[in-house]
């Protein structure tokens, strides 16, 4: 496979603990996160301005199921997505007319119904789910009238920022919301008479500068075979990771997760260049965390830790994890865990010390 002279794999190995091929994860609270991050490595990060993406990849593929995602779904009749009868902000009903699983993420944008909506976490809908109501965060203010009988997709994501109040899944994230699109319109001067989030990447200038962007970025993930993640960084800082269980569903979900950065970075560039150190720093700061576990919204377990350094929330199905999503929430760069490698004699950056 060809690759570019500046994006030859390099990889940062996180841990030491390699399970076995087709091992499941261990289970327990926040063992599959800790699990899935002992075995995942770093490549050398790529930047487009103060927008750097780190790869992420795992030494070893072990969930080879192929999850249905929103836009499959859609684009396929398998879903419909409409508003709860009299209608409810935080929640919206799902039926999944299929017969195959489909996996939606936490921080993706459904468009129409009476107003436009941010998903709260990641669902696995069951084959032939009936009428499931599932957490959101409304992320168009001032629209409350029908602009379609079921909701679509723009195949937007929400900004790592957005994202990570919404995963709080708490009554409060709801203003914390709306003033968090607010600011992010104003500095990229979008004006919206609805306070709409998807305005963002709408306006003309905005879409010029993040086509630039994906199309310097956009093959990244294909550079490696097992790519199944980025941590994100703006100027010197970690804003979000997201880890799937395979190369084939990180693909199918990168686009928005490209975009989604793009618009973050045209707000706020940041100073600096984040390393692949810090974001491996971020990464094993999963390792030390604890974690609560509880059942799904439909299938599997949902592993959540929440503090004020960092929000991680994870879905796992049959013991493996499908996604894993964490982002900063402000902690000072002391408070952060340092990685430490051991020097290699043909240059390349050791495994991580415990």
């Amino acid at each position: 496979m060809k690759k570019s002279i500046g994006l030859v794999m390099s990889v940062v190995t996180l841990a030491l603990q390699i399970p076995a091929a087709g091992q499941a994860l261990e289970q327990g609270p926040g063992q599959p996160v800790q699990a899935m991050v002992r075995r995942l490595e770093l490549g050398r990060p790529v930047r487009c301005g103060g927008l750097t993406i780190v790869p992420v990849y795992l030494d070893r593929v072990v969930d080879r199921a192929r999850y249905a995602t929103l836009e499959d779904a859609l684009k396929n009749g398998w879903i419909t997505i409409t508003e709860v009868e009299g209608g409810r902000v935080p929640q919206v009903k799902i039926t999944n007319l299929s017969q195959r699983p489909v996996f939606l993420m936490g921080g993706e944008i459904l468009t129409g119904c009476r107003q436009d909506r941010i998903l709260a976490g990641d669902v696995l809908l069951a084959p032939g789910r009936k009428d499931l109501l599932i957490p959101v965060f409304c992320v168009e203010q001032g629209r409350w009238t029908h602009s379609s009988r079921s909701f679509f997709s723009k195949q937007n994501l929400g900004t790592p920022a957005l994202r990570a109040r919404a995963q709080e899944r708490a009554p409060s994230a709801q203003a914390e919301i709306w003033d968090r699109i607010a600011k992010e319109n104003a500095a990229l001067g979008v004006t919206s008479s609805t306070g709409a989030y998807q305005e963002a990447f709408e306006k003309e200038e905005n879409r010029d500068r993040i086509s630039k962007i994906e199309e310097k970025l956009n093959g990244l993930p294909r550079l490696q075979a097992d790519t199944v993640g980025v941590v994100i960084g703006l100027g010197t800082e970690v804003v979000g990771a997201d880890v799937f269980a395979s190369p084939d569903l990180f693909l199918r979900l990168w686009p928005k997760i490209l975009r989604s950065a793009a618009l973050s970075s045209l707000a706020d560039a940041g100073n600096g260049r984040l390393d692949r150190e810090a974001a491996a720093g971020f990464l094993r700061s999963f390792l030390d965390r604890e974690y609560r576990s509880r059942a799904g919204l439909d299938l599997g377990l949902e592993y959540s830790s929440i503090d004020a350094a960092a929000n991680i929330q994870a879905l796992a199905y049959e013991g493996r994890l499908i996604h894993l999503a964490g982002f900063p929430l402000g902690a000072k760069e002391e408070d952060r865990v340092k990685v430490v490698g051991e020097g290699r004699s043909d240059g390349r950056p050791g495994r991580l010390l415990h």
